[in-house]
């Protein structure tokens, strides 16, 4: 919630604490602003925050001055809304190539990479799948194994990344 255009603060036993959400919303938008995507963002130690990860998605690729300049940025906007430079870390990256995949969105981007999942429950008596992601519909996403389609829901996922074996195999050879 803002108020006046600046994220609104609760207050808690006297002391103003700001709203995680208002910290993801920031920094979002902000990203949106420089046409990239706030990918994940971990926030350690809520609420008196001592480490902020962001992890920032690019259809192209994000060099060292484009983090540096986002670093800046970010750490401006978040002492806008009183969380004071210094206090915490600050850590601005991509997602890397191994990236983990946790959000229908996360799927939507990588649509034919080669990923490796990991089931809360078993499909044919099988917990974990590599494989090609050829198609995400609603919440089930669609692998393609050994010239076999798997139809898997999103929900029943306990882990998912890229994987890069078959480039890590291309280079080896």
């Amino acid at each position: 919630m803002t108020v006046g255009g600046k994220p609104a603060f609760f207050m808690i036993g006297g002391s103003m604490e700001l709203d995680k959400n208002d910290i993801i919303s920031t920094v979002s938008n902000y990203l949106i602003e420089e046409n990239l995507e706030l990918y994940d963002i971990n926030i350690a130690n809520y609420p008196s925050v001592s480490k902020i990860e962001v992890y920032v998605y690019s259809s192209t690729n994000l060099d060292y001055k484009t983090i540096e300049r986002l670093n800046h940025q970010i750490q401006r906007l978040l002492e806008e809304v009183n969380l004071e430079k210094g206090t915490y870390d600050l850590i601005i990256s991509s997602p890397g190539l191994e990236r983990q995949l946790k959000t229908s969105r996360h799927y939507e981007i990588s649509l034919d990479e080669y990923i490796k999942v990991k089931l809360i429950d078993p499909i044919d008596n099988q917990y974990s799948f590599q494989g090609t992601l050829v198609n995400i519909e609603n919440e089930n996403i669609d692998l393609l194994v050994e010239e076999q389609i798997i139809k898997i829901d999103i929900n029943n996922i306990k882990k998912a990344r890229l994987d890069l074996i078959k480039f890590k195999e291309k280079i080896n050879n």
